[in-house]
């Protein structure tokens, strides 16, 4: 009889062993191209073709998104590149979301504290990278897909 209850438990074990867990996805730097929307006095204003890089922390809690070549409303002269800092990062087995209450950009060189990031929610699903945000009064999202190399 202890046989029998050694070798159920033990074939229990072997199944348990075999049914392997879903991995939560490991945070991965990435380069992603798409369109960044700016609401400008009431109006929409999309810059098309705009590159933006994700660079996690080697931990994966937190992560930088870089904009490349922005112009944010059609009266700047000249387009910047905007990192944005530690954002918040949740992995699960299917995507990475993206969270940030507030933080100072970095644009030209230093801190841009005038426009303020705030409200910054995101995710990464399937090659697709997803966020929205506030520069200042500004309300912003992009919508792109991975770049692959």
């Amino acid at each position: 009889m202890k046989a029998n209850k050694l070798f159920v438990a033990l074939t229990a074990l072997v199944l348990m062993a075999c049914n392997k867990q879903p991995e939560v996805i490991v945070p991965q730097k990435a380069d992603f191209k798409g369109t960044v929307t700016v609401e400008y006095k009431g109006e929409p204003y999309d810059n098309e073709n705009i590159e933006v890089k994700f660079t996690p922390s080697e931990d994966g809690k937190t992560a930088s998104l870089t904009i490349y070549k922005i112009r944010f409303v059609p009266q700047m002269p000249v387009t910047i590149d905007v990192t944005i800092p530690n954002i918040e990062l949740t992995a699960t087995t299917t995507e990475i979301t993206l969270k940030c209450d507030e933080v100072i950009p970095l644009a030209m060189g230093g801190e841009y504290p005038r426009y303020k990031v705030t409200n910054l929610k995101g995710v990464i699903d399937h090659g697709t990278l997803d966020f929205s945000l506030n520069f200042g009064d500004f309300p912003t999202s992009f919508t792109g897909r991975q770049l692959l190399k």
